[in-house]
């Protein structure tokens, strides 16, 4: 178990794989939080073969943010993520009509 604060945590999580489930949490982990979304090293290189593809559909801010601190960033971990405008919102992010 992980300890963190009062709150105790599976083991299990170490081994689980991230995934978003856009209909259950409309992108709250896309502009809340201290890192953008997680990356594997094999994803780097299909970050930056679409990158073209999908500058149209950034945000300006997020075109910026990209531009200054690159497709992807190293953390203090040793892992990579997506880059943040103010350490809050991923740079990828996009919204919709009903803003999310």
């Amino acid at each position: 178990m992980i300890e963190h604060g009062n709150v105790l945590i599976s083991d299990d999580i170490k081994d689980e794989y991230f995934l978003c489930n856009l209909l259950a949490c409309k992108g709250a982990c896309c502009v809340e939080g201290d890192l953008g979304a997680p990356l594997e090293v094999e994803e780097l290189p299909i970050l930056e073969e679409i990158y073209d593809e999908i500058i149209p559909f950034l945000s300006e801010d997020g075109k910026k943010e990209i531009e200054r601190q690159g497709k992807y960033i190293l953390d203090e971990e040793g892992d990579y993520s997506t880059p943040t405008l103010k350490g809050k919102e991923c740079a990828y992010a996009v919204y919709d009509t009903m803003g999310y």
